[in-house]
């Protein structure tokens, strides 16, 4: 099977030209120990070279112009000529008929340059203490958590596009900002499912599930069972292969570290109402009730701001949250609308 399955075999599998017989060579040499780690390399190495397709509307637009001029300079049939006053008549309604024409083109060029993205994409956003279950059309299930948002391809996701070089690349790609657990379905062909982060972390999935944590103060990825690839746009840095109970957090200098976590399942323990805490200072439990209820709190005391917290707590809104956070730490806090304050 190793002298039937290799590098050009797989390049050729990704671009969908092998033959029935390689196909099935090369799924079986997916289910043996350590290829699976192999497959991910190679194929991020036939992904960095191609490129995705990208939709030009003004190629388009000009192509449709330059064949309507053609069309109005073909051969005419031969006719007798008309006196002026009528020649006059028909070029002024000939001309007013083009100017409504390219205005009517002009104006659906430009509104399906401003809401392509509404045409094309389909953003699932959550509020503030809000908590969001869906089912893309692969059948992955998606948990949003609170103050999170998810963009996918409205029509075709979990299809095959056509790339310039005769190629296809997937359209199982999804962008996440904020808060994510992913459970994703592995296809019979192997399509890779592509998590899409605003720091530029990408990561490249089969079949596993993992929670994914990005925001402003940091990104985070946690697995907990099969097997994912993380790229970030740092160059010459390498893909970042995950195993189940593996940690990746983008440091400050964009680079992607590797630790161990011995419960990667409560990094989604939001999904039930709890709040997993673990020597968490108070300064960053401000951060969380920033981040999934839109407060904004305001510590004066620097030893305040760093006690620490430690333990797994159920709380359904933010009220209970802080009368949590009061009673462990027996402190005070006082809250008008957004804003919350914390005393000693």
């Amino acid at each position: 099977m190793e002298d039937i399955v290799n590098k050009a075999v797989l390049f050729d599998y990704f671009s969908g030209r092998v033959s029935p017989l390689q196909k099935k060579s090369v799924e079986s040499w997916l289910d043996g120990a350590g290829n699976r780690d192999l497959y991910y390399q190679w194929l991020h190495e036939w992904e960095m070279s191609r490129l995705q397709v990208t939709a030009n509307w003004q190629y388009a637009y000009g192509k449709t112009m330059s064949r309507m001029n053609n069309s109005a300079d073909g051969p005419q049939m031969e006719k007798q000529q008309p006196n002026r006053r009528e020649t006059g008549i028909v070029r002024q309604w000939i001309n007013r008929s083009w100017l409504i024409a390219a205005s009517l083109l002009l104006t659906l060029a430009v509104c399906g340059w401003l809401f392509r993205d509404a045409l094309f994409y389909k953003t699932v956003r959550t509020g503030f203490g809000e908590t969001r279950s869906l089912t893309l059309p692969d059948g992955s299930t998606i948990v949003l958590n609170a103050n999170s948002s998810l963009r996918f391809l409205r029509f075709g996701f979990g299809e095959w596009t056509l790339l310039p070089d005769a190629s296809y690349q997937s359209l199982r790609t999804v962008e996440l900002v904020g808060e994510a657990d992913f459970s994703i379905r592995h296809l019979p062909n192997h399509q890779p499912f592509i998590v899409m982060t605003p720091k530029g972390v990408t990561i490249l999935v089969l079949g596993t599930q993992f929670t994914v944590f990005s925001r402003a103060r940091a990104t985070r990825v946690a697995l907990r069972s099969g097997s994912i690839r993380l790229t970030s746009h740092e160059k010459n840095e390498r893909p970042l292969l995950m195993h189940p109970g593996d940690l990746a957090v983008l440091n400050e200098q964009g680079k992607l570290a590797l630790t161990r976590t011995p419960h990667p399942e409560t990094m989604a323990s939001w999904k039930n109402h709890r709040f997993s805490f673990e020597l968490t200072p108070l300064r960053e439990i401000a951060d969380i009730l920033r981040e999934n209820y839109g407060l904004t709190v305001v510590i004066k005391n620097p030893q305040l701001a760093n006690r620490t917290i430690s333990g797994s707590f159920t709380a359904r809104n933010a009220n209970e949250v802080l009368q949590l956070i009061a009673q462990l730490l027996q402190i005070n806090y006082a809250r008008d609308n957004n804003h919350v304050s914390f005393t000693d």
